[in-house]
Formats: C-alpha cells, sequence, structure tokens
C-alpha cells in the first residue's frame, strides 16, 4: 500500500514538473516572440527613413528635409537593441550621412537591413508565428519600388535621363508591373516613362518624383506593419 501510493505521488510530481516546465518554456517563447516582433518593427521603421534618406539625397534643395530623417535614423540607431543591429551597419550609416548623396551606399546597407529582417521573419516563424511568413519578401518588393524612387530623383535633375539610369529604372518597373500591381502603381510607371525615363527631355522635378513615389511605398509599407500588429 504505502509502495503504491509512493508510486503515485511520484508520478503526480511528475507530471507537475512537466506541467510547469511547459509553462515556463510557453513563457519563454512569448517572451522571446514578443521582443522578436518588436525588433521586426524597429527594423521596418530603420528601413523606411533610409529608404527615405537616399530618395532625399538626390534632391539639393531638400537639405533641411534630409537632415531630420538622418537625425531620427540617429535615434533609432540608439534605441535598436539586439544582435540585429550590427556595428557594420551602424558605421556605413556614418558613412552616408557624411555623403548623403552616395546612392549605391544606401543600397548595401538597405540589402543588410533586408538580411536582419529575414532573420527574425525566420525566427518568429519557427516559434509560432506564421503570419510573418513572407515578411522579407514583401519588403524586397518594396525596395524596387524605394530604389525607383532614389534613381527617378535623380534623374530628374539631367535635362535628359542619362542612359545608366534608364536601363536601371526599365528593369525595375518591369519588375514592379504585374497582375497584381494595382491601377494606381501602373499609372505611377507610365507616367515616370513618359516624362522621365524615356522623355526626350525631363519634364519633373526631383521633388515631384519624390512626391509621386512616396506615398504608395508608405501605403505599401502599412500593409506591411498591419501583418505583423
Amino acid at each position: 500500500m504505502e509502495v503504491s501510493i509512493a508510486l503515485t505521488l511520484a508520478a503526480c510530481l511528475v507530471l507537475l514538473g512537466n506541467h510547469l516546465s511547459g509553462i515556463a518554456a510557453e513563457r519563454h517563447r512569448k517572451r522571446l516572440s514578443a521582443t522578436d516582433v518588436q525588433a521586426l518593427q524597429h527594423s521596418l521603421e530603420v528601413l523606411q527613413f533610409v529608404q527615405k534618406h537616399r530618395g532625399l539625397g538626390g534632391q539639393p534643395d531638400a537639405a533641411a528635409q534630409r537632415l531630420e530623417v538622418a537625425s531620427h535614423i540617429d535615434r533609432l540607431w540608439q534605441e535598436w537593441k539586439g544582435e540585429e543591429n550590427r556595428p557594420a551597419m551602424r558605421a556605413l550609416w556614418q558613412q552616408i550621412r557624411r555623403n548623403p548623396a552616395d546612392f549605391e551606399p544606401h543600397c548595401i546597407l538597405i540589402e543588410q537591413l533586408l538580411e536582419s529582417i529575414h532573420v527574425l521573419e525566420l525566427r518568429l516563424v519557427f516559434q509560432g508565428n506564421p503570419q510573418v511568413s513572407g515578411m522579407c519578401e514583401a519588403c524586397r518588393a518594396l525596395e524596387d519600388l524605394g530604389r525607383l524612387r532614389g534613381l527617378a530623383v535623380r534623374a530628374a535633375n539631367f535635362e535628359k535621363c542619362p542612359l545608366d539610369m534608364q536601363i536601371q529604372m526599365r528593369y525595375l518597373c518591369l519588375r514592379l508591373t504585374g497582375p497584381i500591381s494595382g491601377d494606381s502603381l501602373r499609372n505611377l510607371i507610365e507616367h515616370l516613362e513618359c516624362n522621365l525615363i524615356d522623355a526626350p527631355r525631363v519634364s519633373l522635378a526631383p521633388a515631384e518624383c519624390y512626391a509621386l513615389i512616396t506615398p504608395i511605398i508608405d501605403e505599401r509599407l502599412q500593409g506591411i506593419r498591419h501583418s505583423i500588429a
């Protein structure tokens, strides 16, 4: 009888231990998940403002707005905690800050940000957050628009769109045009083709290009953010 009672108690203790261990593991998973979601949200904001800084870097008369965006990015770097905020990215940002008109360093930094977003996406999916699946792919499509904006702003500073920029923008327009691209994007691309990319003479100002493309970028970014809200 005593042996039976002892075995029963032991079994109950094992079950209780397993239950408490499961609760602790679930709490730990949720803490990790919440931390990664916060890091993902933060990285999306950094991505958004680095893209804006790149677009403003091609506008000679946008110095004040560019400095405001740069100051905001500085604060975001300081607030971003976690392994995804690599020292190399911050060092590259300081280089970009000193030379805001340089296009390619912005693109390199954004590629590094996309890699960080991909790592966070994979980790969150593994932790049981399937709603973030495809996040990095969506951000890469967003970067096609961001890159188009940066190039268009710079091309609008010339009397005729330079050939190398024409080639890059045509490629981006092909990537962006599709059955689900939407009327607003298709209309935008047609407008850019007629007045900038293929125009005998550029008829858009840099600020106009920025203003034309930015609302579509912001709308798409808002949709991405809603998927992790």
